[in-house]
């Protein structure tokens, strides 16, 4: 394993430039260090809606030189610094820190991020891939429009670019059974060493493989159910499956780690953006039994509006306090995307 322990900021020195370069400040960013995505339309660093350098644009499926790969993410690290952040793509982002003396660049990605098709068999309203989809809705299982993904993780664990002892297989885009690769891929993990799994899903159809990664304890499943309601649900999802997913997150709650299961409510303005929506959300988790639950802002915001300039909706702070409130009482885990929370931080509870 090639590792790079970056020079210490402490340099000795007297001359003008080795006393300034003492003095710059430095940063680190352990996604960059530690992620790849593999999305339909690129292969790069961070997850969607992220900046950060791009391994390859439009893949395909074509041959990847691979030294060119390792190059682009240590040139991404030698941009992060006071006097050359300007000109680099990893400016502005919320996961940059300060560097400390202690920080290696690795060889190796800990997470892989598998979101390499588009298909689906609903469609989400607030979906960010509504215009890759082109809105159709898919029922049957079928192969990316893209890319076969297997060919490329058998490639990379070649090349050693994951981490064999650490690797989180993080698989998303929709219901994963509409991608025929899903259980080939969760077996070639496995085979290779992978015991932890997040997977996202729509959670419109039942999956026992999932059941049998919670079972053991080498899952979280996460799901955005966003209602409580039959109704509500097709306004959002366009297809009329609520009655399945709750049966399907009933069938995985009485998983032996059911506390791996968390569900999301994304707040979606004019829809779900209300507190009798959110307690019968709450009361329904209580029902089925789930003990997780994620509160989520709309892409739209998350993704592709600048706060400081368009604020989000006055009555957000409200809601996100509602929602804490009703998982204190009822004793459920709250958890959150990255992104969320540093938005709710930065601009929900700031002081006004």
């Amino acid at each position: 394993m090639v590792e790079c322990l970056l020079p210490k900021q402490n340099a000795v020195g007297s001359s003008p430039i080795t006393r300034f370069l003492r003095h710059m400040k430095y940063y680190f960013c352990d996604e960059l260090n530690n992620v790849l995505s593999c999305f339909h339309d690129r292969i790069m660093s961070c997850c969607s809606g992220q900046i950060g350098p791009v391994y390859y644009e439009a893949y395909r499926g074509q041959k990847i030189d691979w030294d060119k790969f390792r190059e682009i993410k240590y040139k991404a690290f030698e941009l992060l610094n006071e006097k050359d952040i300007e000109n680099s793509p990893c400016k502005n982002c919320f996961f940059l820190r300060e560097r400390k003396d202690t920080d290696v660049i690795s060889s190796k990605f800990k997470l892989i991020n598998v979101s390499h098709w588009t298909q689906c068999n609903c469609g989400c309203i607030y979906c960010a891939r509504m215009l890759d989809s082109k809105g159709e809705i898919s029922h049957k299982a079928q192969k990316s429009q893209y890319y076969d993904f297997l060919p490329l993780l058998k490639e990379l664990y070649k090349q050693e670019l994951l981490d064999r002892e650490n690797l989180t297989a993080f698989i998303q885009g929709g219901d994963i059974s509409v991608l025929k690769e899903f259980e080939p891929m969760v077996k070639e993990f496995l085979k290779q060493g992978v015991k932890d799994f997040y997977i996202l899903s729509n959670n419109i159809k039942y999956q026992s493989v999932i059941k049998k990664l919670l079972d053991k304890n080498m899952v979280h499943y996460v799901t955005a159910l966003d209602c409580a309601n039959r109704e509500l649900y097709y306004k959002l999802k366009r297809v009329d499956k609520f009655n399945e997913t709750v049966k399907n997150l009933r069938r995985y709650a009485r998983s032996k780690h059911k506390d791996k299961v968390h569900v999301k409510y994304i707040i979606i303005e004019h829809f779900n953006d209300n507190k009798k929506e959110i307690t019968d959300f709450i009361n329904l988790m209580c029902d089925i039994g789930i003990s997780a639950v994620e509160f989520m802002i709309d892409n739209k915001y998350l993704l592709f509006t600048d706060l400081d300039k368009t604020p989000l909706p006055a009555h957000y702070k409200e809601l996100y306090l509602h929602f804490e409130k009703l998982c204190k009482e009822n004793n459920l885990n709250m958890v959150f995307w990255d992104k969320t929370r540093y938005v709710i931080e930065k601009y929900l509870l700031k002081e006004t």
